[in-house]
């Protein structure tokens, strides 16, 4: 346990705590010994920092689980496997590999954990295929009363159906249960094309492909699209082992320093926006990687982040997805806000998830990024206004404005989600103020 005034900070530094103490358990028991005695401030769960809200800070206690990471058990009869929560993602493609097993999606960002991914609904793209939350068939949390328990669909089905998204507000969970892919590879392809005609055809690329994305940076009129298909039969012969995994997306490209360059010109002149999106559109497009590039899945889905940002991420119906991106593109330009950043567009299957911004719904994601030293919130305000005029849902680890009376609007299954919570935590040990904005403000 770490008490010397330590400091907490998130991926994009946006936001810091100093909490009173930071918690690093060994094992379950210690933790659990921990939360039952604990009796100053709230206590929230941390993975690795990359959520843009200030879902983990507390002036009370952070928990961290890096002594809680690996594979505890896999089983390639059943298609499941167990890991601990603390175990970053970039860890898991080649844990479960070992075993012929792999998680059917995942993001192209690979830093978190898998607790914060699950935790926050976090996913890729694909209209067959939902976020990692929808993987879950067994969850093991520590609730505030300090007790070990371990959900699913037979055991406390109400729990786990509150567990399998929570954004730690039930307690802190230990281990996650998942339901697995044999291991596949994946053909990767990317290309331009004229924004208005992929969007008129997007019903007809989403189709075609596993996996389809674009990115759009508003000021250029054209889109860079991204698709991946399993490469039926192939298995690569070589795999990056977990020191590999870790240090590809650790590594600075010259690609990934030049764009810190634009970066830093669009901050300093935010007129210069509409050039260097047709300048990115046209480099993104020479780097277009042709069809027959395999890969395993998971070295193919994560990309390298290394420079910094916050964002902001909404899932609007599918139906309302080109309408909405639109929108969105026309009020940047019509109000030339400066960004150096593309929008990206993903497709996500809707799920039963009782607070997954998926729930009942076939959706897109449009997500928006800016430099974290420039004002987010005429980029994102603009964003927000739009996708929620579009009916749209936020992710829980992105930056909105949305509190309990809002929530308690858009997701049906509300009241049920709260009654778990409540039960899970009755003195309300795991809400820090900004947990009671998104579950007690304005709710009677």
């Amino acid at each position: 346990m770490n008490t010397a005034n330590p400091v907490w900070s998130n991926w994009s530094g946006a936001v810091t705590a100093r909490p009173s103490a930071i918690w690093r358990p060994r094992d379950e028991a210690e933790l659990a010994a921990l939360i039952r005695a604990h009796k100053g401030g709230p206590i929230r769960p941390a993975g690795s920092g990359h959520s843009f809200t200030p879902l983990c800070a507390s002036d009370g206690v952070i928990v961290s689980l890096d002594h809680m990471a690996g594979l505890i058990s896999a089983s390639p009869e059943t298609g499941e496997a167990e890991l601990w929560a603390g175990t970053p993602v970039y860890m898991v493609g080649p844990l479960l590999h070992a075993h012929g097993l792999a998680l059917a999606n995942q993001g192209d960002v690979d830093r978190q954990t898998i607790a914060g991914a699950i935790g926050t609904g976090t996913h890729g793209t694909g209209i067959d295929l939902g976020s990692l939350s929808t993987m879950v068939c067994g969850v093991t949390l520590v609730t505030g009363a300090g007790d070990i328990l371990t959900v699913d669909a037979k055991n406390d089905p109400e729990l786990f159906d509150a567990a399998r998204l929570s954004i730690g507000s039930l307690g802190v969970v230990t281990r996650f249960r998942l339901k697995l892919k044999a291991a596949y590879a994946l053909n990767e392809a990317s290309w331009a094309a004229d924004a208005e005609d992929t969007l008129n055809r997007l019903d007809e690329y989403a189709a075609k492909h596993r996996h389809f994305e674009f990115f759009w940076f508003p000021y250029a009129d054209r889109v860079v699209a991204k698709s991946l298909d399993i490469a039926e039969g192939v298995r690569p012969e070589r795999a990056l082992d977990i020191a590999g995994m870790k240090a590809r997306g650790e590594r600075v490209s010259a690609e990934e320093k030049a764009f810190q360059q634009i970066c830093r010109m669009v901050r300093w002149f935010p007129g210069s926006s509409s050039w260097f999106h047709r300048f990115l559109t046209r480099q993104m497009a020479a780097g277009e990687a042709k069809p027959g590039r395999v890969r395993w899945s998971w070295e193919t889905f994560p990309s390298a982040r290394t420079t910094r940002f916050n964002e902001m991420e909404y899932a609007v119906p599918r139906e309302s997805a080109a309408a909405a991106t639109r929108a969105l593109v026309a009020r940047i330009r019509n109000e030339r806000i400066p960004t150096a950043f593309p929008i990206e567009f993903r497709f996500v299957k809707a799920d039963d998830i009782w607070i997954s911004p998926f729930h009942g719904r076939e959706s897109v994601t449009l997500s928006v990024h800016q430099d974290p030293k420039m004002d987010q919130w005429r980029l994102f305000g603009a964003a927000e206004e739009i996708c929620r005029s579009f009916g749209g849902r936020p992710h829980w680890g992105k930056q909105h404005r949305l509190k309990a009376a809002d929530f308690a609007a858009i997701y049906p299954k509300w009241a049920d989600f709260q009654a778990a919570r409540r039960r899970a935590d009755p003195e309300g040990k795991f809400l820090s103020p900004y947990l009671k904005e998104l579950f007690e403000t304005g709710i009677a």
